[in-house]
């Protein structure tokens, strides 16, 4: 008897969809807003929007949730002349979520232990679409 030939496997882990970039994006979003309604309930900000303004410790602003659902859009296109921009705009986004609070205070803002626990997940997430971008950038630039 002879078996029939089996394709070799490979690991879905391995190479991320973009699929799970979407996913990423959306837990982001999620994060986001529950980070506004946490701002709002402890009196770090007056107002939701201000919860969601650039001044906004523990959310993103709305310009940058905007532009990410915008960046992973086109990172998961099949046009690579979407797709290559795309993806590396939302990895360089990743890191500048993380960058960027440093320099706007956000690091340094006076928050209790589960603020700042959220504040790090949070920053955490931003920086691991990052790479899940990335890993799609490359992916898109072998073929």
């Amino acid at each position: 008897m002879s078996t029939p030939a089996t394709a070799p496997a490979t690991t879905p882990a391995a190479r991320p969809r973009p699929s799970t970039l979407v996913a990423g994006v959306g837990l982001l979003l999620a994060m986001d807003v529950a980070g506004a309604f946490i701002s709002l309930s402890a009196g770090l900000s007056p107002t939701l929007l201000d919860a969601l303004g650039p001044e906004a410790r523990l959310s993103a602003p709305i310009p940058m949730m905007v532009a990410q659902v915008l960046l992973v859009v086109g990172a998961t296109r099949r046009r690579r002349v979407v797709a290559v921009p795309a993806s590396a705009l939302l990895a360089v986004a990743g890191v500048l979520a993380f960058v960027s609070g440093f320099y706007d205070g956000g690091y340094a803002a006076d928050l209790t232990a589960g603020q700042r626990a959220f504040q790090i997940a949070l920053v955490t997430a931003h920086l691991g679409v990052g790479v899940l971008a990335g890993v799609r950038l490359v992916r898109l630039l072998r073929r």
